[in-house]
């Protein structure tokens, strides 16, 4: 059996790697297109500073792939065997699926101490730092997101165009204001301007000279009937950078937190919940509350890998396909039902009477408890097989 279990595990293996691979870059490639890839583009980041928050952001991501990866990993390996008939011949020799299946859960065993490596230790630590190079580049120069020549749309509800550009000085300054609908409910132009940064606010302060502004009809801003123009020698605008990059000056999220962090929270909050200031103690209870939120979800998510492995396992063997693509979404279809459920508990947040830090773990139950059932009925049926076979010779 020490062969087959080889077999078995090392196609288990070959296969989630190599599905965690291919979900680890789709999801970076997403977060490069969304947070990176418009900031290298308009020159914020040097290649190897780009390079390097790539890097920084693959440990968080790693967290959503290797569950999926892992997933999708068990339906290819055993839809393969089982559609090249493998496992009705190991199933014909009396071998149980409990048994064919034992290299795979010591596998998703492994992975998920990997995945509890990562939510703990590994994810928590290159988001921050992530976080802290995002904010080395704000401070060393805050004044390059405004490039001349350039339409700059970084900033919410905003458009800014300049004609050129000398340090902080500007000459033919537009500004346009959206509406919902990205249509201009306001036009601001003016002959020169000047951009400066307010490291305490974390903002941009752009301030136009010698210009107009026209005030559209909020109702119709495209009927040029209704413009109100009006003058002015100079006014300022303010632009929060934190649309960027987030909060420079930020409180570490408690997703963002490592084991160790995570208990020193816990530990404060309970020190602010003995507290006589009433404010101090709501504090504190909402604070320890969330802590725990936190601590569960991260387990939960590690653990899901075993969940996910234990359902992947039987229904692999009776789907019986061995083409990627079917098994591919498969996979995403059960990891979205979970993630679903994940999503539904977070949003109880707030709601500490009714322990949403322990409802995390019900998906982990409910995928383990659908895929015990499906391991059992899967068993059952080859005895009942094997039984009849069995009489139908002894009559005859």
């Amino acid at each position: 059996m020490s062969l087959i279990h080889r077999y078995i595990f090392r196609g288990a293996f070959v296969a989630s790697l190599g599905a965690v691979a291919m979900f680890s870059f789709l999801l970076l490639a997403g977060a490069v297109v969304k947070d990176m890839l418009d900031l290298l583009a308009e020159g914020h980041l040097t290649i190897p500073v780009f390079l390097r928050l790539i890097q920084l952001r693959f440990p968080e991501l790693l967290i959503y792939a290797l569950p999926l990866g892992l997933l999708t990993g068990v339906l290819l390996s055993m839809g393969r065997l089982s559609a090249q008939s493998e496992i009705t011949a190991l199933r014909s020799a009396g071998v149980s699926i409990f048994r064919l299946s034992s290299s795979v859960i010591v596998f998703s065993v492994l992975a998920a101490l990997l995945s509890l490596m990562v939510n703990f230790y590994y994810g928590p630590r290159a988001m921050a730092a992530f976080r802290s190079e995002r904010e080395a580049i704000i401070q060393k120069n805050p004044l390059s997101f405004i490039q001349e020549k350039t339409f700059v749309r970084g900033f919410s509800g905003l458009v800014i165009y300049v004609g050129e550009k000398n340090g902080d000085e500007l000459e033919d300054l537009w500004v346009w204001e959206l509406d919902d609908e990205n249509r201009a409910k306001s036009i601001l132009r003016a002959e020169s301007g000047e951009i400066r940064y307010n490291q305490d606010e974390n903002t941009l302060i752009l301030v136009p000279y010698r210009g107009t502004v026209e005030g559209r009809d909020p109702n119709f801003p495209e009927d040029s009937r209704k413009v109100a123009t009006m003058s002015f020698e100079s006014t300022s605008i303010l632009l929060p950078l934190d649309s960027i990059f987030g909060k420079v000056t930020f409180q570490k999220k408690l997703k963002w937190m490592t084991f160790k962090e995570l208990q020193e929270v816990e530990a404060e909050a309970l020190a602010q919940m003995t507290s006589p200031d009433a404010e101090l103690r709501a504090a504190g209870t909402e604070r320890y509350h969330k802590a725990k939120m936190a601590f569960h979800e991260k387990f939960a998510m590690g653990f899901s890998v075993i969940a996910f492995a234990m359902i992947g396992v039987p229904m692999g063997i009776q789907a019986s396909r061995k083409e990627t693509s079917a098994n591919l979404f498969l996979a995403i279809g059960l990891a979205l039902g979970y993630y679903v459920l994940m999503m539904g508990i977070s949003w109880m947040d707030g709601m500490h009477k009714y322990r949403p830090d322990l409802l995390f773990w019900i998906p982990n139950f409910l995928y383990q408890g659908i895929g015990c059932w499906m391991f059992f009925k899967a068993d059952r049926g080859r005895k009942l097989k094997t039984d009849s076979a069995a009489l139908a010779a002894a009559t005859a």
